[in-house]
């Protein structure tokens, strides 16, 4: 729904446990159910999807399921029109606690006129996460990774953000440990809080263009965050910013959305200057109390000249219920306005992470961070899709055509159970297969067709004879060509 008028801020907080579990989503503590392959040792969380009646064939969504507080399954998917998977990359390490390592914010961008998947992969430690971009391209065979520059190690890139620009270059964040004077917030002199720093990377070169530091422009005091008893410290930071996206503006400035602060800034992007600030203590706006948002994501330009993000309202939780906004922000008379809100189809409050996407089409895609959920919507607000993974949430989801040619051959399994023979065949990122083909005979070089079948989601299931012997398993395109292929054993 696209009705601004159907919210409004709370007067009293919500409980967030009543929100836990909807839709599907995997409860605190409860493991999500695994689907498990016969062709290849991965496994895959279970996605709900509901469907449409249009033709979604040549468009995939990009999620990165995390379960690390079951200890189940955490990794990163591309999935179809039907919620199945095409890609499945599990994360190494992904819950232990001890060296926990995992990808975050998968997506499809732009890097030298061609297509690529991007991910932040390290090791995370609320709020401190320290890793790297790593780039692929349609091969899925890695081109590039990305680090933070300057006087910061390579890899103190923080997972909030991986965006590549128009001119080859990756904007990226971190949480940097800094002096700071608390007295103002309840704490000493000599504090110590998370800095936000914001860098633009040249990708090729590794140069930094921008180093630009939260800590020289915003003051502490701007934080909606409580100042907890013990916090300040050198061991535990006050983390006053949190820094969530970084994104190019219409003018070719940045706009930094920063959690904690319930704001968002525009910075020149060269001296790093804050143009003007919107929302929160230090806002530059007017803001009216339907534009109100707080702990938000994802704040981009759209093509139209609106503004967009994803409302979290939580936590702690102050409205209704999380949403989408797009805003007209007028930086002449300093006002905005509320454009279109884009409501969850069921109550959902994201306590934390969150996406908005915008697509050609006018269409939006909502991922709902801490609840595993993700939403299609028209830009009149219909919904058109709704789906969830079996996790425990989801950081970002996107929605983006793609064209996957793995460098690694198929994976065929053969098995003989209850006097039946069958060629179970995947390919792990291949967007292209229409059909199997399934080949054998009495040797390599007297090999015949045994059976063909359309392909059935990740892992096709292909009745062959018992006496199939010296079994090849192709994968064809919709023109029948060959991609790739793969004995059977």
């Amino acid at each position: 729904m696209s009705a601004a008028s159907g919210w409004t801020r709370a007067a009293a907080l919500l409980p967030i446990a009543a929100f836990a579990g909807v839709a599907g989503c995997a409860g605190e503590g409860e493991e999500v159910e695994l689907t498990e392959y016969e062709s290849t040792d991965l496994t895959a969380p279970t996605i709900d999807l509901s469907t449409t009646s249009e033709d979604r064939s040549d468009e995939y969504f990009f999620l990165g399921p995390k379960s690390r507080e079951t200890g189940t399954w955490s990794g990163k998917l591309i999935v179809d029109e039907e919620g199945e998977p095409v890609w499945i990359q599990e994360d190494d390490n992904a819950v232990d606690v001890d060296e926990p390592t995992s990808g975050w914010d998968l997506r499809v961008q732009e890097y030298e006129g061609d297509p690529v998947l991007t991910w932040w992969e390290g090791r995370v430690d609320t709020p401190l996460a320290e890793g790297e971009v790593v780039i692929v391209d349609e091969t899925y065979e890695e081109i590039a990774r990305v680090g933070t520059g300057g006087d910061l190690p390579h890899r103190m890139v923080d997972l909030h953000e991986t965006t590549i620009t128009d001119e080859g270059t990756m904007l990226l964040l971190a949480y940097v440990p800094a002096q700071a004077d608390l007295s103002d917030v309840g704490g000493d002199a000599d504090g110590w809080v998370w800095d936000g720093v914001v860098q633009e990377i040249d990708i090729e070169t590794g140069d930094v263009l921008l180093d630009w530091s939260a800590l020289d422009h915003i003051p502490v005091t701007e934080s909606e965050r409580a100042f907890d008893d013990g916090a300040g410290t050198e061991d535990e930071p006050y983390d006053y910013f949190h820094g969530n996206s970084v994104t190019v503006d219409d003018d070719g400035s940045l706009l930094v959305s920063a959690r904690n602060t319930h704001a968002i800034y525009n910075l020149d992007r060269t001296a790093g200057a804050v143009n003007w600030t919107l929302g929160g203590p230090g806002s530059d706006f007017d803001m009216p109390e339907d534009a109100y948002f707080a702990w938000q994501h994802d704040a981009e330009r759209s093509t139209d000249g609106a503004l967009t993000l994803f409302d979290n309202q939580s936590s702690p939780t102050l409205g209704d219920s999380s949403r989408g906004l797009r805003l007209d922000v007028d930086t002449d008379e300093m006002t905005v306005e509320v454009l279109d809100e884009f409501l969850p189809p069921v109550p959902r409050i994201a306590v934390n992470q969150g996406s908005y996407q915008e697509l050609e089409n006018g269409n939006v895609v909502l991922g709902w961070g801490a609840l595993p959920s993700f939403t299609e919507y028209t830009e009149d607000g219909e919904v058109v899709r709704d789906g969830t993974a079996g996790a425990d949430s989801n950081y970002r989801a996107y929605l983006s055509a793609w064209e996957g040619a793995p460098a690694e051959p198929p994976a065929a399994a053969l098995k003989t159970e209850d006097d039946e023979t069958t060629v179970y065949a995947s390919w792990n990122g291949a967007t292209g297969v229409a059909t199997w083909r399934v080949l054998g005979g009495p040797d390599a070089g007297a090999r015949a067709e045994l059976a063909v079948a359309p392909r059935d989601g990740f892992e096709t299931a292909i009745t062959v004879p018992d006496d199939a012997d010296n079994v090849v398993v192709q994968a064809l395109d919709e023109d029948g060509e060959v991609l790739g292929s793969t004995t059977a054993e």
